[in-house]
């Protein structure tokens, strides 16, 4: 025998608010994850100095392999350092 239920949701004003903020961060953070980042955009997304990112830089090989030179200026892709930071 399957039994199914229907369920009705009441969501108040400050939930649906509260539910769009969550989506626009969500697509926000999504359409940013090719930008381009230089050391010091790279260092605020991953929430250190950019002294703490030079730092990092010069001891970790998987962040050095994931940096973009072009002009001898260092960039890094921001799906790229997220990965970074779940693998740390």
């Amino acid at each position: 025998m399957i039994v199914t239920a229907t369920y009705e949701y009441e969501f108040s004003d400050a939930d649906i608010e509260r539910i769009a903020e969550k989506v626009a961060g969500k697509l926000k953070r999504d359409s940013n994850k090719n930008k381009l980042l230089n050391i010091s955009e790279a260092a605020k997304h991953c929430g250190v100095s950019p002294q703490t990112f030079w730092r990092w830089r010069k001891r970790n090989k998987n962040l050095q392999d994931i940096e973009l030179t072009a002009g001898g200026v260092v960039q890094f892709r921001a799906e790229d350092l997220d990965k970074f930071l779940e693998r740390k």
